[in-house]
């Protein structure tokens, strides 16, 4: 369009030399110039009305095409020739595209929840007229920012602060069918698996509580590791106290049955270090282990 103005000046401006050289003497010759104006300006018309009847939609748009401002259809990727001055043309991308939101609300428990969310979204491109004709192409702000935040308070205020941190993939799972329901209806559509929960932001009363509870369960679980560790110490004290008292009992038993002095003789060697007394007499004394074994074949 700028070009066509600008040709219609040239085009004038041929037109005033004209007549500059009628009022000029003849040795002023402005005829040349005048013709060269004017045929470039004609060029200039003819040039711009060609160009500005030609638009291009590039790659990953479409293009919604308007008459007078009004609506009447769209255009797909490529070269399309249109009215100057007449139609007009509005760019809206229908890649992927990523936005991230935070949304505050409050849990079951009344705890304050920050949620920070991330949406990979598409327009749809059968609607792009549509969805410009109902909200422009301040969607992002217009739509998807509030029906995010508003889906975060619907499903947090379905748990409780510890069972967000729990049951995240159950929370972002329901947050997400929130939202994609709500977006289909102005012809937006959430990409598969194009909805992540970024992070859960906690009050700092909230913080500590968790991190004294973590504690406390810590304290817990050493609790009974020391408890454990007690009754296994117990049970074995009183394993080894029944073997030893089952052991005296034997031992009782095999007085009674072979005599004393064989059993005698028995714990002597079990204890023996071999090593031979060097100091005879007092209470020292010396087994005599051929006499008690001969003994022990006569009876």
């Amino acid at each position: 369009m700028g070009l066509i103005t600008l040709g219609i000046i040239v085009f004038a401006l041929g037109f005033v030399m004209r007549g500059l050289h009628k009022q000029t003497k003849e040795q002023t010759d402005l005829r040349p110039a005048s013709w060269a104006m004017t045929v470039i300006g004609l060029l200039m018309i003819v040039g711009g009305a060609i160009w500005g009847s030609v638009t291009i939609v590039p790659a990953g748009y479409s293009a919604v095409l308007m008459r007078f401002g009004a609506v009447q259809g769209q255009l797909n990727e490529g070269i399309h020739m249109i009215m100057p001055g007449v139609n007009s043309v509005e760019l809206l991308e229908v890649r992927t595209q990523k936005e991230e939101s935070t949304g505050t609300a409050a849990s079951r428990d009344l705890q304050v929840v920050t949620t920070t969310v991330a949406l990979n979204f598409r327009v749809d491109r059968s609607a792009v007229g549509k969805l410009y004709q109902n909200v422009g192409k301040e969607y992002k702000a217009r739509i998807i920012d509030p029906t995010v935040q508003e889906s975060i308070k619907v499903v947090t205020s379905k748990y409780t602060a510890e069972d967000l941190i729990r049951s995240r993939a159950q929370v972002k799972n329901e947050i997400e069918k929130e939202v994609t329901l709500r977006l289909a209806a102005y012809n937006l559509i959430v990409e598969p698996n194009g909805f992540s929960i970024t992070n859960f932001d906690f009050s700092s009363e909230f913080n500590k509580a968790i991190e004294a509870k973590q504690v406390a369960q810590q304290e817990a679980e050493k609790q009974k590791y020391v408890l454990a560790k007690a009754e296994l110490e117990r049970q074995t004290a009183v394993a080894k106290a029944k073997g030893e008292a089952e052991a005296a009992k034997l031992n009782a038993e095999a007085l009674k049955v072979v005599g004393g002095e064989l059993v005698i003789a028995r714990e002597w060697i079990t204890k023996w270090d071999g090593q031979m007394p060097t100091v005879a007499g007092g209470n020292s004394f010396m087994i005599d282990l051929k006499g008690i074994l001969d003994r022990a074949k006569k009876q």
